[in-house]
């Protein structure tokens, strides 16, 4: 005669194959969130701004990078109606840098959003500012 399974021993049973199947869930994502937090931890803020923020048409303008890591890798990127301009270069011991836009027939009164990006190692830092072209 087959043994009979009383209801009670049957979810006892089952609520522990449950407790041990989340706990194991548990293990397995925690490993995988511990990787992951870091990455997202490592990004920071800087501050930019621009040496001018209304310049004339044909004309210079420098993105003001601060508060970066020293000797960090910095790249801008203006964002034109048409076009993208990409700029690169070191920060200074003080974790500072300077970038030159020449400004060229950029349309007038339309702003130019520059992105700013600055890597060290596993370290990132983004920030970004704007500059309004006026006519020559």
């Amino acid at each position: 005669m087959p043994a009979v399974v009383s209801r009670r021993s049957a979810a006892a049973s089952t609520r522990r194959s449950l407790a041990a199947g989340l706990a194991a869930l548990a293990l397995i994502s925690g490993s995988v969130f511990a990787d992951v937090a870091p990455a997202s931890a490592a990004t920071k803020s800087c501050s930019a701004k621009m040496s001018i923020s209304k310049p004339r048409q044909y004309s210079n303008t420098w993105v003001k990078v601060s508060k970066v890591g020293s000797k960090a890798k910095v790249e801008t990127v203006a964002h034109y109606k048409t076009t993208k301009t990409k700029k690169r270069a070191t920060a200074s011991t003080q974790g500072k840098a300077s970038l030159k836009y020449y400004i060229s027939g950029a349309s007038p009164n339309r702003a130019v959003k520059i992105t700013v990006t600055a890597k060290k190692g596993k370290k990132t830092w983004t920030c970004s500012t704007s500059f309004k072209p006026r006519r020559k």
